[in-house]
């Protein structure tokens, strides 16, 4: 249930219901941050095929042991964040003044322009996949650890402890998911409370989606297959993208409620 009395085929149907005849329109907002991180992931991967074809790195080398690997992703990365960041924050702000009736929708190119918005959605996403990477750590030191064990041939004491390992690091990978998951509603945050800072809307967004965490999921359940096509991504994007909007915008609501409960409460308590 997202909010307290609305479905997921009502959410998607009343989405269905509100971008009618906007999708094209949607479909330019929502496309850009998705091709421009498709395309430095295809850069990433010429680089590091050139490095393998030009001998400067072995393939074994990939999964780490090589220094330049992790500088060569981390400069791709930053890059990615600085070109993506803004352009998903403008799509956020473009799909909540849709799914909210905003009188006066704003422009995706003037925000672009902006270059206080830029910093801001760049500091936001930065941060969230920042929180992100602190997380999987423990998951990648265990698996690592686990892997050295296993691979030095040792008796039943180190692989039981390997094994334990492994179960460490799968329950990393799950806090991973879920941080990945709430830091999906940062862009929307920061369309929502423009006064915030990028960093609050950032750690705000944790608790902000605690217990929400199946909107995204069920969300991606019920349009992997359609979006799976290339004749349907282009349909069902602009429907996928708008629906998360508005099950965000329901949950704002259902927050301003519970917080001006509590504040009418305390004021006819004195």
């Amino acid at each position: 249930m997202w909010g307290e009395n609305v479905s997921i085929w009502e959410l998607t149907g009343y989405t269905r219901r509100r971008i009618r005849g906007r999708r094209a329109e949607l479909l330019l907002a929502c496309l850009p941050p998705l091709a421009v991180c498709l395309l430095f992931r295809l850069g990433e991967a010429a680089a590091f095929s050139l490095l393998l074809y030009f001998g400067a790195m072995k393939p074994i080398e990939l999964f780490g042991g090589f220094a330049g690997q992790f500088i060569i992703a981390a400069v791709l990365a930053l890059l990615r964040w600085t070109v993506t960041a803004p352009l998903i924050c403008a799509a956020a702000v473009k799909l909540r003044s849709i799914v909210t009736d905003e009188a006066e929708e704003p422009s995706v190119s003037k925000l672009l322009l902006s270059g206080g918005f830029r910093r801001r959605s760049i500091a936001a996403y930065a941060a969230g996949r920042l929180i992100c990477f602190v997380v999987l750590i423990p998951a990648a030191l265990l698996g690592a650890y686990a892997l050295t064990l296993v691979s030095d041939g040792g008796g039943s004491r180190e692989l039981f402890a390997a094994w334990d390992a492994l179960i460490l690091a799968a329950v990393s990978v799950v806090l991973w998911l879920a941080a990945r998951l709430s830091t999906m509603a940062v862009p929307f945050l920061l369309a929502e409370y423009p006064e915030r800072g990028a960093l609050s809307c950032a750690f705000m967004s944790i608790g902000f989606m605690r217990g929400r965490k199946r909107l995204p999921l069920a969300l991606a359940a019920v349009y992997a297959l359609p979006m799976a096509t290339v004749a349907g991504l282009p349909v069902f994007l602009p429907e996928l993208a708008a629906a998360y909007a508005a099950g965000i915008s329901i949950f704002i609501k259902e927050d301003e409620y519970a917080r001006s409960a509590v504040r009418r409460e305390l004021g006819r308590t004195g």
